[in-house]
């Protein structure tokens, strides 16, 4: 098959008007299970949730933006810790890992608002006592801009921070969740843009986050790791596009501005600007090849393989057959560059994409990047330290100690390690888990239908693997200095999640075809498995009490939630209906394998975010047989825009020319053939040569 991917284009509404229905169900289920996890993890036992919630209110009330070290922990932000079940009644301001009861907790209606909460007393009468530092304004700070328009727009907050303060968190929590639920979505395109439409490949990787339970878990809590995850997979997503050869300035646009989001975010963000770079330079170096590689093979090549597409096109005759006088109504038809074994280079693509690089950069830096270029010019340093910030726990110059929370911590950390690692999924769930993600994302790599997926592939691995390098530069350099271990957890790699998500669903089809048909079954139950364990060790860990049982954590659980009962429940019911129809829709997968999907195919294409300009191929509609061929080898039809499609079908079976006048064929004015009745045409055809400029695809080999 002769394909370049050159004309495809990076649309996001084109791209999210041709989701499928199943893909959506994955997206609305993971999203219901955030709004469950919101609830099932109790107020401030979450990684600096209590700071986080601080900072959004820091805005809210107009308290700014100060330089590290000159913030602290606002005097309401300290009496929502001891109205939540952070700690107990006797200390209040300390982490307690005991059960949290019922009765403990104050009635909804009796609960202070958030702005009330400065006022609040000790049990022995006394002040409550002054606010820690607060080191969340090192970050920039977009995801709290964004808590705090939240929080301005919720009816019932007059100034942002007149509702309850249980509503506040619950709010906030669910803005989280908002960002993050579409993980599935970035993962689905972007597995189906690298694999050339392959459905198992496209839903194993939208159901890789939900089998992740410490995202759930962190996607749901009030966190800036959320929002850069949302902005890191958008990015990802726009560096695949690049990579199969969309160097369009739009998408050049669309990559400058969730990178540059994605840095008003976190500074972690820093790992995607080299990402994008580097995939701009194999794109281009792809382009060049395939150009060179046209021009090498047209002279030895092209001829016979334009011959023979000319004769195989309906209503041609040979030279032998003109010279006994039939007719050929259709010889200035052109031919497709497809036949020719060639790839079509877009005008432009072997240029240095300077243009690309200068405008992404500077939308990167307007959306973002600006936030660190003033920290070098101001500070003198990328990131500012926060003084007198509490160090983590000291080992000294243990360095084995230190080693083994860098990789084993930081790997349960990343697929459950919930609250403030106060409880954790067992190692054996941990390390099977993790040979599982390595062995797919190796097989998707080693299975590769061409070499350059494997590149990209390997291009998936690095937003992961950069994130950790990162993460371990900044600890392992506080550590050699005071020998206190800070700065280690999982979540700091969620930003590579869409990433890791893609490479792992494109091993699934690396089974075969008969195998991989049920991976996506494999998928949705080793997901689910994690989660019901995860909900179990949850519940039992906060919610149980002594010699209790299920019913009396449920108790619990909805006395503390800032939601009615009967919402919790509808929540949790509206969950369960969404998996059974994940569930139906992955077995009719199944059932069904890799043919076509009702509506798609030669006359209704309908692939993720294509589209083009004017320098994009024409479209070539696949024809029957090319359609069957590609389910043969376990891939969808591309779903296409306007304009143009992923890939050049291979040539149909040649048929014999019916003599001229014939009922066979009828030539329009255009020199283009028409089907006989019964038989369905494209839904494009070729523009004749004469009329117009011809595109890059359906015209003649150009002369060099």
């Amino acid at each position: 098959m002769s394909e370049y991917p050159g004309g495809i284009r990076f649309r996001p509404l084109v791209l999210l008007r041709s989701v499928p229905l199943p893909i959506w169900l994955i997206t609305a289920l993971f999203g219901a299970l955030l709004a469950c996890w919101s609830v099932l993890v109790p107020q401030y036992h979450a990684p600096d949730e209590p700071n986080h919630v601080d900072a959004v209110l820091r805005l809210v009330q107009g308290d700014g933006w100060p330089h590290p070290g000159h913030a602290f922990v606002k005097p309401d932000g300290v009496g929502a810790i001891a109205a939540s079940p952070y700690g107990s009644e006797a200390v209040p301001y300390e982490l307690d890992h005991a059960p949290i009861v019922a009765d403990d907790a104050t009635p909804r209606a009796d609960r202070p608002d958030w702005d009330e909460l400065g006022q609040t007393l000790q049990a022995d009468g006394d002040p409550q006592p002054p606010g820690d530092i607060q080191q969340l304004v090192q970050h920039p700070p977009l995801y709290y801009w964004v808590g705090a328009t939240v929080l301005w727009a919720l009816p019932g907050g007059g100034d942002g921070d007149g509702l309850r303060w249980d509503v506040t968190i619950g709010a906030l929590r669910l803005m989280s969740a908002l960002m993050v639920m579409w993980l599935p979505v970035l993962a689905w395109a972007g597995a189906h843009r690298l694999s050339g439409g392959n459905r198992i490949a496209a839903t194993c990787a939208a159901l890789v986050p939900l089998a992740v339970p410490e995202l759930s878990h962190i996607g749901s809590s009030v966190n800036n790791d959320n929002l850069l995850a949302l902005t890191a997979g958008l990015a990802t997503l726009t560096i695949i596009y690049i990579l199969r050869g969309d160097t369009s300035l739009r998408t050049a646009a669309w990559a400058g501005g969730f990178i540059g989001l994605a840095l008003l975010t976190k500074s972690l963000a820093i790992v995607l600007v080299p990402m994008a770079a580097l995939a701009y330079l194999v794109a281009w170096l792809r382009a060049r090849r395939d150009d060179r590689h046209n021009r090498t093979s047209h002279t030895s090549h092209t001829s016979r393989a334009s011959y023979l597409s000319y004769l195989s096109h309906p209503g041609r005759t040979s030279p032998a057959e003109r010279g006994r006088g039939t007719q050929d109504p259709d010889r200035d038809a052109p031919f497709l560059l497809a036949d020719t074994g060639l790839r079509t280079v877009p005008t432009g693509a072997t240029r240095v994409p300077w243009r690309q690089i200068l405008l992404g950069g500077g939308l990167m830096v307007a959306f973002g990047g600006w936030w660190w270029v003033v920290n070098i010019i101001r500070y003198r340093t990328f990131q500012p330290e926060t003084p007198n910030f509490p160090l983590g726990d000291y080992l000294g110059d243990d360095w084995d100690a230190y080693l083994d929370v860098l990789f084993n911590g930081a790997v349960t950390r990343w697929w459950g390690a919930f609250g403030w690692f106060e409880v954790t999924l067992p190692t054996v769930f941990v390390r099977t888990a993790s040979a599982i993600v390595i062995a797919l994302f190796a097989l998707g790599i080693m299975r590769a239908r061409d070499g350059r997926t494997r590149v990209d592939l390997l291009f998936l691995l690095w937003p992961t693997l950069g994130l950790f390098g990162l993460m371990t530069f900044q600890s392992a350099t506080g550590f050699s200095e005071h020998g206190h271990l800070s700065g280690i957890s999982g979540r700091y790699m969620y930003g590579g999640l869409t990433a890791l998500a893609v490479g792992v669903g494109m091993g699934a089809p690396a089974f075969g075809r008969q195998v991989a048909r049920v991976f996506p079954v494999l998928f949705f139950g080793a997901a689910a498995a994690a989660q019901w364990w995860s909900v179990k060790t949850v519940l039992a860990h906060f919610w149980e009490p002594a010699g209790g049982d299920l019913a009396d954590s449920w108790d619990a659980l909805t006395a503390w939630s800032p939601w009615s009962p009967s919402t919790v429940i509808t929540v949790v019911w509206v969950g369960v209906a969404l998996a059974v129809l994940v569930l139906v829709s992955c077995v009719w997968t199944a059932v069904r394998g890799d043919t076509p999907p009702g509506g798609a195919g030669p006359d209704h294409p309908a692939a993720p975010g294509l589209g083009g300009g004017r320098n994009a191929a024409r479209t070539i509609q696949p024809t029957p047989a090319t359609t069957a061929a590609g389910a043969a080898e376990g891939f969808e039809p591309l779903p296409a825009g306007p304009e143009v499609t992923d890939t050049i079908p291979i040539h149909p079976p040649a048929r014999k020319s019916p003599p001229a006048g014939s009922a066979g064929t009828k030539s329009d004015e255009q020199g283009l053939s028409e089907p006989p009745p019964g038989e369905s045409a494209p839904a494009e055809s070729g523009p004749s040569t004469a009329k117009g400029r011809p595109s890059s695809m359906a015209s003649p080999v150009p002369s060099h």
